[in-house]
C-alpha cells in the first residue's frame, strides 16, 4: 500500500540507531503467528462499540456519508498502528509509553505512561459493567423484573462471580500472546452477534425502514467520528502485540494489521447499515440489542456472547495497563512476579468494586474517550515525526519529507478529534439523560439496574 513507503525504512536504521538487531523471536519460544496476531487486534478492536455503530450511521445523517468517513479514518487508524510497531523496532521496546519515550525523552514516558494506565481502567471498568447490564437483561426477559430479590440472581453476585471464574485466571500472564486463544473466542461471539443484527433485521416487518443516504450538513456527517475512535481503538495495545509475534516481523504485522482493520471495518458496516434500516432514522436505540424485544432464545445468547466478548478483552486491556503502570516505576519492580500479582489483584478488585457501587460513572468514562484520539494519532504521529528527525535531521531524503508530512497530518487530525470528542463529552454533562444517546467516548448509560 501507498502509506508503507514512508514507514518500512524506519526498520531498515533500527540497527544504526539503537546498535543491536529487533529483537527476533525464536520459533521454539512460542509466540503469535499472523493468524493469532489477527484474533487480538481483532478481539481488542471490535467490541461494546458495535452496538452503538446503527446510531452513529443514524446520528452522521445518512450510510453513504458514514461509510465514506469510516473508510478515509479507517487508512489512518491502520497506517498508525504500523507506525506504532516501526518504530518500537526502532527503539527496541515492547511498549508505547517506552516507544515513545525512545524517541522523546523520559517525560514522554511518563505522560504516556499515565494516559495509558488511566484508559485502560476505564475500559476494565466499563467492561465489568458491560457484562453486569447483559446478565440483568437476560434475567429480566426469562426471570422477571423481581430476579435481583433473589441474592444469587442479584448483578453484584452475578458480575462477581462470573468475573472472578472468566477474567481473573486470564489477567495474570505475563506475555500477550497466550491470550490469542481466548480471543479467538471473543471474535466467534461477535460474528454470532453480527449475524443476530442481519437475522433481525430480515425478520422485521416492513424492512428497510426510510434512512438517509447523505447528511443535511457537514456537521452532522462528523457526528460519527467519536464513535470511529472507540471502535477502532486498539493502538495502545499494538506494540504489546508486535512485540509477541511468533516472528517479530514489521511486513508481517502490516499483514496483520490490515486484515484485521478489514474485518472490523466489515464487520462495523453491515451491523451499522442493517441495524440502522431495522429501525429507521430517528428510532435507532443507542444499543442495537435494547431495540429487539423478542424473548428468543437467539437473542440470549446474543447478549451472552457480549459478555463473553468482554471476559476476552478485560485481559488484554489489564495487560497494557497494569505494564504502563509498572513501566513508571524502576526496572525491577515491573520484572518483580510478585508485584505484578499484586498489581493484577488490586487492578482486577478496583474495577469490580467500582463497577458495583458506583451508579453512574459514564461523564468521566465519556471525557476519558477523548485519550482514545491520542493513541490512534497524536501519539504515532509524534513517533514518526521523531524517528525523521532522529534519522535525517535535514530531511534531504524525499520519503523523509513525506513521513514528516504524513506526521503532521497524522497528529494535526488527532489534535482536532481530540477536541471535538472533549466538546461532545462536555455538551453531554449538560444533557438530560433521555438525551444521551450517542457514545463519545467509552459508553454511556451505563450500570442503571433493570430490577423492580
Amino acid at each position: 500500500m501507498s502509506f508503507m513507503s514512508g514507514v518500512e525504512p524506519l526498520l531498515d536504521n533500527t540497527t544504526e540507531l539503537t546498535g543491536e538487531h529487533p529483537p527476533q523471536r525464536s520459533p521454539n519460544n512460542g509466540g503469535a503467528g499472523i493468524l493469532g496476531t489477527i484474533f487480538l487486534i481483532v478481539n481488542a478492536t471490535l467490541g461494546a462499540g458495535l452496538l452503538n455503530f446503527p446510531l452513529a450511521f443514524d446520528k452522521s445523517g445518512g450510510i453513504f456519508s458514514a461509510v465514506i468517513i469510516q473508510g478515509i479514518f479507517l487508512v489512518f487508524i491502520t497506517t498508525a498502528l504500523i507506525i506504532l510497531a516501526a518504530c518500537s523496532d526502532m527503539t527496541n521496546t515492547s511498549s508505547m509509553p517506552d516507544t515513545l519515550a525512545g524517541l522523546c525523552g523520559p517525560k514522554a514516558l511518563m505522560i504516556c505512561g499515565i494516559c495509558v494506565t488511566i484508559y485502560s481502567f476505564g475500559c476494565c471498568l466499563t467492561f465489568v459493567i458491560i457484562i453486569g447490564d447483559q446478565f440483568d437483561r437476560v434475567l429480566a426477559t426469562f426471570y422477571g423484573m423481581d430476579y435481583c430479590h433473589h441474592w444469587f440472581l442479584s448483578r453484584n453476585f452475578i458480575t462477581t462471580v462470573s468475573c472472578i471464574i472468566f477474567i481473573l485466571p486470564l489477567s495474570f500472564f505475563k506475555r500477550l500472546d497466550v491470550l490469542s486463544y481466548a480471543s479467538t473466542v471473543g471474535c466467534l461471539t461477535i460474528i454470532y452477534v453480527t449475524w443476530l443484527v442481519i437475522y433481525e433485521s430480515m425478520t422485521t416487518e416492513d424492512y428497510p425502514k426510510p434512512t438517509q443516504i447523505w447528511p443535511k450538513n457537514a456537521t452532522q456527517a462528523l457526528q460519527i467520528i467519536p464513535i470511529i475512535c472507540f471502535a477502532y481503538q486498539s493502538h495502545m495495545t499494538a506494540i504489546p502485540t508486535y512485540a509477541c509475534m511468533k516472528d517479530r516481523n514489521l511486513r508481517k504485522f502490516t499483514i496483520s494489521s490490515i486484515i484485521s482493520m478489514s474485518i472490523c471495518f466489515i464487520v462495523y458496516t453491515v451491523v451499522g447499515v442493517f441495524g440502522y434500516q431495522t429501525f429507521g432514522s430517528g428510532k435507532v436505540p443507542s444499543d442495537i440489542l435494547q431495540g429487539y424485544t423478542d424473548e428468543s432464545i437467539t437473542l440470549a445468547v446474543a447478549i451472552l456472547a457480549l459478555a463473553v466478548k468482554n471476559f476476552t478483552t478485560y485481559p488484554i486491556v489489564l495487560f497494557c495497563g497494569r505494564n504502563s503502570l509498572l513501566g513508571l516505576f524502576p526496572s525491577d519492580i515491573e520484572t518483580n512476579p510478585t508485584i505484578r500479582v499484586v498489581v493484577t489483584l488490586l487492578w482486577f478488585v478496583a474495577s469490580l468494586v467500582l463497577a458495583i457501587f458506583v451508579p453512574d460513572i459514564s461523564p468521566v468514562i465519556n471525557l476519558l474517550g477523548t485519550l482514545s484520539a491520542a493513541f490512534i494519532f497524536i501519539f504515532p504521529g509524534v513517533c514518526l515525526l521523531q524517528s525523521v528527525l532522529i534519522r535525517d535531521p535535514s530531511l534531504y531524503l524525499n520519503k523523509n519529507r513525506f513521513s514528516t508530512l504524513l506526521a503532521i497530518v497524522i497528529t494535526a487530525l488527532g489534535g482536532f478529534v481530540a477536541g471535538f470528542v472533549f466538546v461532545e463529552a462536555l455538551d453531554d454533562l449538560h444533557k438530560s439523560l433521555p438525551e444521551k444517546t450517542l457514545v463519545t467516548g467509552l459508553r454511556r448509560d451505563l450500570g442503571a439496574s433493570l430490577c423492580a
